[in-house]
């Protein structure tokens, strides 16, 4: 099985590490052919992120990950659908402020314990005016910037301020439901990815039943002792086979953010080159979409 698309990766304008084009030479390096980003509920990278794949000579796919809460919690990245398709535009724009707004409200509360210091919230703003879809990655970027914090620290960092301070806080505009998310891709002309269905592979005809075409199998998180299992159920069900990196390897920049090498290679961050992702044949079959033979 030889790996040739990268078809989960997440950029700045989301809480990715790289730029879409540092992302895009990133892949490329590593030997990828063909790349899709999908940041979290914002397609905003995708004009730099094309433009990059075409002057690197990559292939490529427009994809966002959809996060969903109820009835069943998870992740879906829907490929190649319409983002300006007026209620698609709506829902992504109150992803952004949603996220936005959570951010703010961790910040504010680790400025008011003085764990933040030295920045304002606008400071952050301007920083990274250009991202409507706002983490405790872009607030990390803007310290950095002004020499408050070292690339080394970020793990320390996000785990006092924001990991689980999250949650604390109601959020600003809800999830649409499974149902829900599915009907707008469709409706937006999508195709549906199941992501990262690592607890979720037994319910794979919960979801089938609910419209989803695909799964991931190739993950980090599936590889390598569910990932057999994912692509057996994929094979058996007639599904589109996809995956990709996530935060983890080369491409999820979170390497320099760990003290040594002994600390990266405990993490879940670590992953061999080429490991995750999909093959030429299962990267085309989305692309096109139309499913070939399923001859193992």
């Amino acid at each position: 099985m030889k790996i040739y698309a990268n078809l989960h990766l997440h950029t700045t304008h989301s809480d990715g590490v790289y730029s879409p084009e540092e992302l895009v030479k990133v892949a490329k390096n590593e030997g990828y052919k063909a790349l899709a980003i999908s940041d979290h509920d914002t397609g905003t990278a995708f004009p730099e992120f094309r433009e990059a794949c075409i002057k690197e000579g990559m292939d490529y796919l427009f994809a966002v990950e959809f996060s969903v809460k109820r009835p069943k919690p998870c992740h879906l990245v829907a490929f190649d659908f319409d983002p300006e398709y007026p209620s698609m535009k709506k829902y992504l724009s109150d992803m952004g402020k949603r996220q936005t707004d959570n951010t703010k409200k961790c910040f504010d509360e680790a400025v008011e314990k003085g764990n933040i210091k030295g920045i304002t919230w606008d400071e952050v703003l301007e920083y990274n005016k250009d991202i409507s879809w706002l983490c405790n990655n872009h607030v990390f970027r803007a310290m950095k910037a002004k020499d408050l914090m070292k690339e080394n620290e970020y793990m320390e960092w996000f785990g006092l301020n924001f990991r689980n301070q999250r949650a604390k806080f109601p959020p600003l505009i809800d999830f649409k439901t499974l149902p829900e998310v599915i009907k707008l891709i469709k409706e937006a002309g999508g195709l549906i990815i199941l992501a990262h269905p690592c607890d979720l592979l037994d319910d794979i005809d919960y979801f089938l039943g609910q419209g989803i075409d695909g799964i991931e199998v190739w993950h980090p998180s599936l590889i390598p002792d569910k990932a057999e299992k994912a692509y057996k159920i994929a094979i058996e069900k007639n599904l589109y086979i996809s995956g990709g990196s996530d935060h983890s390897g080369l491409c999820g920049g979170c390497y320099s953010s760990y003290p040594s090498e002994e600390k990266l290679k405990q993490s879940y961050h670590y992953i061999k080159p080429l490991s995750a992702g999909t093959t030429e044949k299962y990267f085309k079959e989305i692309k096109e979409r139309k499913i070939g033979s399923r001859r193992v």
